[in-house]
């Protein structure tokens, strides 16, 4: 597999997984509202933030940025290692917020949303960045 079409199965993999976190942070706020479950707002807003909102933006970059920048997609491997986190990291911190008494998987659940930032924020420096011309003998 070329790395282009790697990087639109990623884009598709970060869109699908962002609307599936929209409708069950949609669902936890209807059922709270309707007194049906008590959840905080806390879970709710990280399902629709990091799950719904960063999946779209980080997805939808891996296609805007080669495009305006006219250089190469990202690395594959680390697009995967930046999903895997950040979906764990969602995973983890809500999972801190429902159940009680999680500290240190709140914490661990932050550390892998911020490695995510991180390595997604790299993969678009190094998309983003204008490469040297190399200037041939003769030129």
């Amino acid at each position: 597999m070329d790395n282009l079409a790697a990087t639109n199965i990623m884009v598709r993999l970060f869109a699908a997984t962002g609307f599936l976190y929209l409708i069950a942070a949609t669902t936890l706020l209807a059922l709270n509202i309707n007194g049906v479950i008590a959840v905080g707002n806390d879970p709710i807003f990280m399902l629709a933030l990091y799950g719904f909102v960063v999946q779209l933006i980080f997805g939808v970059s891996y296609i805007f940025v080669p495009g305006v920048s006219h250089t190469r997609y990202a690395g594959y491997k680390s697009a995967v290692a930046e999903y895997v986190l950040l979906n764990a990291g969602i995973m983890a911190f809500v999972s801190s917020m429902l159940l009680a008494g999680l500290r240190g998987l709140a914490a661990a659940g932050a550390m892998m949303l911020i490695l995510s930032v991180l390595i997604h924020a790299l993969n678009i420096w190094r998309i983003a960045m204008p490469k040297k011309a190399s200037s041939a003998p003769g030129a």
